[in-house]
């Protein structure tokens, strides 16, 4: 077989591989085939685009936007809080929606998810209550919860959140 025909067999079979087409054994195999044995240099493609990027920026400029909403508007609280269940709603979309593309190695858009849901519950434990011990003890739920979770999926970024979230509201109390 003519080499320029090996090359582009070899890079459709990386390409294939990249893309997950085909189970990597099957890859290796089929690269291992066509090279005859010899070492073959894959060159990563960037899974970068401006969709994603953009999906990634809306995604964090929900949070501030929650927080605006929830502090500096003075609309009424229902339709605050239906503003902030849209938000709530649109960050879980943007989670398994990154979740299932495997964007970036630091769970952003889980740790944006808990943020909000962090805001979201002091706003409501906050509407229903305004005792401070209520919404630390909310909160300190929710820190051993991220902290749990984190030690479960075995994510230090999302156990190291709520490790600083803790000693934060801790060091708060306290003063």
């Amino acid at each position: 077989m003519a080499d320029d025909k090996k090359e582009i067999i070899i890079q459709e079979i990386i390409s294939w591989k990249q893309s997950k087409l085909l189970p990597s054994k099957y890859c290796d195999f089929l690269l291992a085939l066509y090279s005859q044995g010899e070492g073959i240099d894959e060159k990563v493609l960037p899974a970068i685009n401006i969709k994603l990027l953009l999906l990634l920026f809306s995604n964090i400029m929900l949070l501030p936007l929650t927080y605006l909403v929830i502090n500096f508007t003075e609309i009424g609280k229902g339709l605050q809080i239906f503003l902030v269940f849209i938000f709530f709603a649109g960050s879980f979309a943007c989670y398994k929606y990154f979740s299932k593309v495997k964007f970036l190695k630091i769970p952003f858009s889980l740790i944006i998810l808990l943020l909000i849901s962090l805001l979201v519950s002091i706003y409501i434990i906050g509407f229903i209550s305004r005792n401070i011990w209520i919404i630390a003890g909310m909160m300190y739920i929710q820190f051993v919860g991220w902290m749990l979770l984190g030690r479960k999926q075995k994510d230090k970024y999302l156990f190291t959140v709520g490790m600083i979230g803790m000693i934060l509201l801790t060091f708060y109390i306290i003063n």
